[in-house]
């Protein structure tokens, strides 16, 4: 069974799950508690309404009720104004407790109220952030494969400028094809998906590993110049799909001085980003390292050093992004360098 420190805040409003699940939602935030820790333990990667146990927090059994996205913001002439992008959010209970979860970091909370926009589909949890063995990276010498380099070399990101690496790790994960592992399997990106020479030729990385996205109507959709996706958001089941043929695969970890796009076959995707979720699709041993280096992670909290290199598009943003990708072709009107 799995497990990893996560940090959630405990919803004491009046709605009950049917309510949570009933469309977009408005809550105030005086609704819920303070942030705490705890321990979440899954035995099949999924969080699902049918768990029978398989998953528990803090010791207790995992009633499963819902995710998708979460924004924080206020009301005017009766409408809800989304203050910040949205983000990933978990709800589920445990103990009699509803505990909301947010996976890559909390939305903006400093505004009266929160919306959000859940369904009871099932939630992967413990997925990995990386690259496949021989992805090239650019860096200061030319490209190496991924493999090749360790803490103290450079490497050269998306804007030119140099880095040092502080961190690798690897992880060979067997294929099982029961379909509650699929979460594991890489998504491949074939040559031009996302542009000319975005990447040169196939490129397989994890499943939520982000790539960078790019030009008008990128800003149109999200009111962003550049944003992060997560490679499963924009499979298309044609340039662009997950590879289910593999029974193996080893994914490689790279993590800077601090968050940055590196260059991967030619193709902008981020470096690791040493936060909780980072934690959770990595060995034993890496994560000991990691914890060496930002023992805060252990409490569920993330570096305070540590930035996005830039903002994540999630949810109905993620999902408007594929929709243009499709209808641009092989992500036509990318930004080139």
């Amino acid at each position: 069974m799995a497990s990893s420190d996560i940090s959630v805040i405990p919803y004491d409003g009046s709605l009950v799950a049917a309510d949570l699940l009933a469309g977009s939602t408005t809550l105030v935030l005086s609704a819920f508690g303070a942030e705490q820790a705890g321990t979440l333990s899954d035995n099949d990667g999924f969080l699902e309404n049918a768990d029978d146990g398989t998953s528990t927090f803090d010791g207790q059994p995992v009633n499963y009720i819902g995710s998708g996205t979460a924004a924080g913001g206020l009301e005017i002439l009766g409408l809800f104004v989304r203050i910040g992008p949205s983000v990933d959010v978990v709800v589920f209970e445990a103990g009699g407790q509803v505990y909301f979860h947010y996976p890559a970091g909390k939305p903006a909370l400093s505004e009266l109220l929160l919306n959000i926009d859940i369904s009871p589909a099932p939630y992967q949890v413990f997925t990995p952030i990386c690259f496949a063995a021989d992805t090239r990276i650019l860096t200061p010498s030319g490209e190496r494969a991924v493999q090749e380099l360790g803490a103290g070399d450079m490497v050269t990101d998306f804007h030119g400028e140099m880095h040092e690496i502080i961190w690798t790790g690897a992880r060979a994960l067997q294929l099982p094809r029961h379909p509650y592992f699929d979460k594991w399997r890489p998504v491949d990106l074939e040559r031009d998906s996302l542009g000319e020479g975005r990447p040169y030729r196939r490129t397989r990385v994890s499943q939520q590993h982000r790539v960078m996205l790019g030009d008008w109507r990128v800003q149109l959709l999200t009111g962003l110049d550049e944003v992060l996706v997560p490679a499963v958001q924009l499979v298309n089941d044609t340039d662009i799909r997950i590879n289910r043929s593999l029974t193996e695969v080893k994914y490689h970890h790279l993590m800077c001085d601090r968050h940055v796009v590196l260059i991967a076959n030619g193709m902008p995707a981020e470096s690791l980003f040493p936060g909780v979720v980072a934690l959770e699709g990595i060995s034993d041993a890496a994560r000991d390292e990691l914890l060496g280096l930002f023992p805060e992670l252990a409490g569920g909290r993330e570096p305070e050093k540590y930035k996005m290199a830039l903002p994540v598009a999630r949810g109905k943003e993620a999902r408007a992004c594929k929709a243009y990708l499709q209808a641009s072709g092989s992500g036509g009107g990318l930004p080139h360098r």
